[in-house]
């Protein structure tokens, strides 16, 4: 796990730095105007207890990612410990952070899953339905943030990042629908195996292709059966439903930890969860990693109706540090962790 951690970082240093770039380079272009004394004195000013408070926060989200995962994998391998749910969750968190689209937190926790002996297509199972269960909470409380406070996107500017945040709602639902219809129809599935599997058929033998493909459909079999077998399982979705409905509203109130954090007065709770959960929306459209830029930009227009720049800029490089450049830090050490015999 050592040297694939070591690879994998290294294949990836483009995309760590891209990040980088683009989110301090936002920041210096679009606070530029700031006098940075002031940014100065704030930051000597800010209060450590609520910051970590808010990491403390983003602990907790990290740690209900992990009881879902390990309540899924239970329920399919039981050599499964909320040990490996921890390390496979951050290793997600980091492929995640580093990847357009966060394409890459499935692939990189499906390897960990089967190093740990897991079967790839049950595997495939596990990982689909807890990202459907979280996509699915999601847009529920995204919806429910949208309805109770879709009066915040009237000011200013704002109401043009609407319908960039609308749009993003509607394509995680999209991302729902379509997710379903691949675990519920194994025709739909087979048709996107093989023609991944078509594409790579140029590049190996006839008698290695053939092995491939009936290798493919055996684990495409072991997906559906357990995919579907899950899908009925009531108890297990409320559970894990639940689970993730808490982990979203922990991580749409952090910026309210760190607004306290810079010593801003009057917060509005309920409109720093409704300014989060809509930012959470536009950036998931941006196909930098991270929605660097986006993210910051939409952070910059909502929080800046009620911030002063300086204070903003301070908001914004700690909220960016909690909730995203520590999922990097500590994601990246959890690829490098080895794996102990006594885990299984």
């Amino acid at each position: 796990m050592r040297s694939v951690g070591i690879n994998v970082l290294k294949n990836k240093q483009f995309n760590i730095i891209l990040i980088f770039v683009i989110s301090f380079g936002f920041i210096a272009y679009h606070f530029r105007t700031v006098d940075i004394a002031i940014v100065w004195e704030g930051l000597k000013h800010a209060n450590i207890i609520w910051l970590l408070a808010g990491m403390f926060v983003m602990l907790l989200y990290w740690l209900l990612e992990s009881l879902v995962l390990y309540r899924i994998s239970r329920k399919v391998y039981t050599q499964q410990t909320i040990l490996q749910s921890i390390k496979i969750t951050m290793a997600g968190q980091f492929f995640n952070t580093i990847t357009p689209f966060a394409s890459g937190g499935q692939p990189g926790q499906l390897y960990m899953l089967a190093k740990n002996g897991m079967d790839v297509g049950v595997g495939s199972s596990v990982l689909l339905i807890k990202f459907i269960v979280y996509q699915a909470m999601l847009v529920v409380n995204s919806l429910i943030v949208l309805l109770f406070g879709h009066h915040y996107l009237l000011y200013g500017s704002i109401p043009k990042l609407s319908v960039l945040i609308i749009t993003g709602f509607i394509l995680n639902l999209m991302v729902i629908i379509a997710l379903i219809t691949v675990v519920k129809s194994k025709r739909i599935a087979s048709f996107i195996v093989h023609i991944l599997l078509k594409s790579v058929s140029f590049f190996i033998k006839k008698d290695k292709y053939g092995t491939l493909k009936n290798s493919a459909d055996q684990k495409l079999h072991s997906f559906h059966l357990e995919s579907n077998r899950m899908s009925f399982d009531v108890k297990l979705l409320l559970r894990c439903s639940v689970l993730t409905t808490w982990q979203l509203w922990l991580f749409f109130c952090i910026p309210y930890f760190v607004l306290q954090g810079v010593g801003v007065p009057h917060v509005d709770l309920f409109q720093v969860i409704a300014f989060h959960s809509f930012i959470i929306m536009f950036s998931s459209m941006i196909p930098i990693p991270g929605g660097s830029g986006g993210a910051e930009l939409s952070f910059s227009l909502l929080f800046g109706l009620i911030l002063e720049p300086a204070t903003l800029v301070l908001c914004l490089f700690f909220w960016r540090f909690i909730t995203y450049y520590t999922c990097i830090l500590f994601g990246s050490i959890s690829l490098f962790v080895k794996r102990k015999t006594a885990e299984g």
